[in-house]
């Protein structure tokens, strides 16, 4: 009896000491790294969508996809792309970017090096990958420029104005031949071989215009200087003109909050300029009549068409600050026009 006892109590220990023992081995366990492949894109469950070592400057991305087996918790996998040698400057470094993923049992994770707006500079470079923060696995490839290829032209950039008041909008204009991929920065927004955008930078900004193909980088750069927005400002506006006698004359307020400057008021008829008024400064919320003494207004003469009797008529439009020499709030209303002769 004694000896069938010892021997089922041996057997109890060692069952209670196998998941232990079981464990320990899972514990033990490493993750398997495979099918490291280098492409131009990836599919949705992180598969490569073609295998490649080359590329060229004007590639949009550059991806890397591998397989993880072997674990049985999230793993944290990181890739790491390093520049090697060839066109960057000694003053780069060698780590382009990195990126990190999270892996749950067995799966496919991908990485993807996107292009600068520049476009890549030719070289060669390397994929790190860790797992861990333990390097498991690298891949190396190439990124190559055309020389035979002639580089893209910018045949326009212009921004109007050059100078503005903080708040004030700035178009760009473009016109681009021979690129691949076109970028401004800072991005307007999407950007075609031909195009305008409107922005509205509040300091001084630079927006620089990049061209690429295969055989190189093009690039052209605007700077845009604005100045603090002037919170109180005069505002000229016309509100009425009328004869008298052989003289135009026309009532002038300014509606802003900041006395106005000396500026010229102009006299169109028909659409032509047939003269001008100095005006003199008007201190906020001040009123003035105005005349144009200089211009001899004539007299209306009616006209006999068959059985029909009228009379002349004349288009005449006033326009304050028309040399735009003060600071207007608003310019919409510096113009008066009236029809004489209905």
């Amino acid at each position: 009896m004694l000896r069938i006892k010892l021997s089922f109590t041996s057997v109890l220990i060692f069952a209670l000491a196998l998941p232990a023992l079981c464990c320990a081995g899972l514990a033990d366990a490493s993750p398997s790294i495979s099918d490291l492949t280098l492409s131009s894109g990836l599919s949705s469950d992180f598969r490569p969508l073609d295998q490649r070592s080359e590329f060229y400057i004007d590639s949009p991305q550059i991806c890397c996809s591998l397989k993880v087996t072997g674990v049985s918790e999230t793993i944290s996998v990181k890739a790491d792309w390093v520049y090697v040698r060839g066109q960057m400057s000694k003053e780069a470094k060698p780590l382009v970017s990195q990126d990190q993923a999270f892996c749950n049992n067995n799966c496919f994770t991908g990485f993807t090096l996107s292009a600068p707006v520049g476009g890549f500079i030719s070289g060669d470079y390397r994929v790190d990958i860790f797992v861990e923060g333990k390097p498991v696995d690298s891949a190396a490839f190439s990124i190559l420029r055309d020389r035979s290829l002639p580089q893209p032209q910018i045949v326009t950039f212009t921004a109007e104005p050059l100078k503005i008041s903080d708040g004030q909008p700035v178009q760009l204009r473009w016109k681009v031949s021979g690129a691949s991929r076109i970028a401004i920065q800072p991005a307007p927004g999407p950007v075609e071989p031909e195009g305008r955008a409107v922005v509205t930078p509040t300091q001084d900004s630079a927006y620089t215009l990049y061209a690429v193909n295969r055989g190189g980088v093009s690039s052209s750069r605007l700077n845009i200087i604005v100045a603090p927005a002037i919170k109180e400002k005069p505002d000229l506006q016309i509100t009425e003109m009328w004869t008298s006698g052989n003289i135009l004359a026309y009532r002038v307020r300014n509606t802003g909050n900041l006395v106005s400057c000396p500026t010229l008021s102009r006299l169109y008829k028909n659409g032509g300029e047939v003269s001008q008024d100095y005006v003199a400064p008007l201190a906020a919320g001040e009123e003035r009549v105005e005349a144009f003494q200089q211009y001899h207004f004539s007299p209306r003469f009616n006209y006999i068409t068959g059985a029909a009797t009228g009379f002349d008529t004349v288009t005449m439009r006033a326009c304050i600050d028309s040399d735009e020499s003060c600071t207007d709030s608003d310019r919409s209303n510096n113009c008066f026009e009236r029809v004489f002769g209905k």
